[in-house]
């Protein structure tokens, strides 16, 4: 009994708020400034309107969420504006029509709350902004103008300026139209309204933000599987290198007997300061072409020019190294870009200490990705 009131206690308990300081700092004063400025013109209009309510108390949930979720789906313009107006038009029907207060209250949340449903304008504040007028046995329509339909316009105002003057969109763009799946997406728009469709609750958060908070989700889990892993793990720790003065036949025939596609090349003191390719090969050759492959070949190796060719003339220079302590994951940014294939690594003194190739990096990725076996019981 007393684990199971234990496990009841806990449940109750408030989950932590992954809002960072700054962000609540800028969020309280905008809906502090917002409030201020509100109150003040209703306050200064009300004898003009001659009205006894110049001010409904649940403007400022308005403006908590405003300001705080701006891109959740019930703090939008279309839901406080028309929410609120709902909401004022419910009460004050409901007072007219049903003298007790209590039945008043109780039918304006019956009734507002469907028709919000039906609008798309879910608001909550707008549902105690339905029992304000039964509440209170206001009568007269003029309240959702004034300082319901007033209030609330000049609340999204100070929101729209606010919120994009302090670095936030509100309201939040809509991704333009695409026009076909993106196959590059591993999730696609029917996936994510499939998941919310299935979770048959209202969400407070957009299709847009759901789809962003996906994609982190997955980045963090790659670079998680990936931060244990090390260059140092996954390179090949015997690479063949060369210098710059090797004769490219010797360079030549070290990756035909070796069947590899690239070479270190290194100084004196065994920094990398270039890399040998097959593709060196072929386009500073001319190999390139199509015409007489091998002829040209032989031709550009014949040791009877002038001077034997070396690797200096055909090297591709600077190289860009990795670091043996590096993550497997900060390889994946330097391969991606397609003009890299071969990756020499280096230790903290920049000496050459292993290979990795862009295969072995897709092997290990592969490793990563693919789903577990099932395990026999």
């Amino acid at each position: 009994m007393s684990a199971l009131f234990r496990h009841w206690f806990d449940s109750l308990r408030p989950k932590s708020l992954a809002i960072a300081r700054p962000e609540m700092l800028r969020a309280t004063l905008g809906a502090t400034l917002s409030v201020l400025i509100v109150s003040s013109l209703s306050l200064y209009l009300s004898d003009f309107a001659h009205t006894h309510h110049w001010l409904v108390a649940s403007l400022a949930a308005s403006a908590l969420l405003i300001f705080l979720v701006p891109t959740s789906p019930l703090a939008q313009p279309w839901n406080v504006l028309l929410g609120n107006l709902v909401g004022a038009l419910t009460g004050i029907s409901c007072a007219i029509l049903l003298p007790h207060p209590i039945a008043a209250i109780t039918m304006a949340v019956c009734v507002a709350m469907p028709i919000m449903l039906a609008l798309r304008c879910v608001h909550p504040p707008s549902v105690a902004m339905a029992v304000f007028p039964a509440l209170n046995g206001i009568h007269n329509y003029d309240f959702a103008l004034f300082p319901v339909l007033f209030d609330s316009c000049v609340l999204i105002f100070m929101g729209m300026l606010y919120n994009r003057l302090t670095g936030v969109t509100y309201p939040p763009t809509p991704k333009p139209p695409t026009g076909a799946t993106n196959t590059l997406s591993r999730f696609t728009d029917q996936d994510y309204d499939a998941a919310l469709s299935h979770y048959n609750q209202t969400l407070n958060i957009s299709q847009d933000d759901l789809e962003k908070l996906v994609s982190y989700v997955h980045q963090s889990a790659f670079r998680r599987n990936l931060g244990t892993r090390r260059c140092a793990t996954l390179m090949n720790d015997a690479p063949l290198s060369c210098q710059v003065n090797t004769p490219l036949q010797q360079a030549w025939d070290m990756m035909r007997e070796r069947k590899i596609k690239a070479l270190p090349v290194l100084d004196q003191d065994k920094h990398v300061i270039g890399i040998l390719a097959l593709s060196d090969f072929l386009q500073r050759a001319g190999l390139d072409q199509a015409d007489n492959l091998r002829q040209r070949l032989k031709r550009f190796l014949s040791p009877q020019r002038q001077s034997a060719p070396t690797v200096a003339e055909v090297m591709t220079t600077p190289a860009v190294t990795a670091n043996a302590n590096w993550s497997v994951a900060e390889l994946i940014p330097l391969f991606s870009q397609g003009r890299y294939r071969h990756m020499p690594v280096v230790n903290e003194h920049k000496e050459l200490v292993g290979m990795i190739t862009q295969s072995d990096l897709m092997l290990e990725l592969f490793r990563i990705l693919q789903p577990p076996r099932d395990r026999p019981d």
